[in-house]
């Protein structure tokens, strides 16, 4: 798949994750109602907490895991995943699933950082899922990231299994190597 064609669609994703947010924010805010009784209900909740592991550090362990934290995190994951993405479309022939996973996963990563640092009273998830949790499209999409990735390293295990793992560091070090180098070059 194209980069350009993974952009456009990627761009797609997180506007409607975006509209659909805003759409709720500014008309169905105070809206509530069950989708599947028992199991499913509307309810916008803004999350200041920013992920549901930092919701249990809260909630149970008063600690609560700065903003800035959260995007290092963010961008240290998106470098690794990355990498990844790169090394394993370098061994693979086949790489659809794997276009289709990373596109749920850049989608989601991106609708995550967007939450974080434009909507002002935290994340705006709207799908309770009784009693666990609320979540939203973002949290869908990399869901289906996750389970796309698996079905992905499951069909092609003897590709990335043959390949040894000092070949993928090794990979992974080359591309760092330039992206510094690169960056000391520049005027």
């Amino acid at each position: 798949m194209k980069k350009k064609l993974i952009f456009f669609i990627v761009c797609i994703m997180i506007i409607i994750d975006q509209l659909i947010k805003v759409i709720i924010n500014k008309y169905y805010l105070n809206t509530k109602f069950e989708i599947v009784p028992s199991l499913l209900e509307f309810k916008p909740t803004f999350n200041d907490k920013y992920n549901y592991f930092n919701f249990l550090l809260s909630s149970y362990w008063n600690i609560n895991i700065k903003l800035w934290i959260h995007i290092i995190t963010l961008f240290i994951g998106l470098i690794v995943m990355l990498l990844i993405y790169d090394y394993l479309q370098s061994i693979s022939k086949k790489s659809k699933l794997l276009n289709l996973s990373f596109i749920f996963w850049l989608a989601g990563i991106s609708c995550t950082f967007i939450g974080w640092v434009f909507w002002e009273k935290g994340v705006l998830d709207y799908i309770y899922l009784k009693p666990l949790f609320v979540f939203d499209l973002k949290d869908l999409y990399l869901d289906s990231f996750i389970c796309l990735l698996l079905i992905y390293l499951h069909k092609h295990k003897k590709e990335w299994k043959s390949d040894s793992t000092h070949h993928m560091i090794n990979h992974m070090k080359e591309h760092l190597t330039f992206l510094f180098r690169n960056k000391k070059n520049k005027p």
